[in-house]
C-alpha cells in the first residue's frame, strides 16, 4: 500500500520568513511539518501566516 501523501506548507507572504529550531520557511519554499510541531508553528498556520499548499 503506498503511504499518505503528506501535505506541505509555505509561507503566505513570500516576503517574509520563519525560522525555529531546525524547521525553516523562506520565500516560496514548501516543507512537511516536523513530527511535532511546536504550538508556536501551530498557531502560525491557524492564524494563516504559514498556508497549505494545494
Amino acid at each position: 500500500m503506498a503511504e499518505a501523501k503528506k501535505k506541505k506548507y509555505k509561507l503566505k507572504d513570500p516576503t517574509t520568513q520563519y525560522a525555529e529550531g531546525s524547521f525553516t520557511l523562506v520565500g516560496d519554499q514548501e516543507k512537511e511539518l516536523p513530527e511535532n510541531p511546536s504550538r508556536q508553528l501551530l498557531r502560525r498556520i491557524q492564524s494563516g501566516f504559514i498556508v497549505e499548499v494545494k
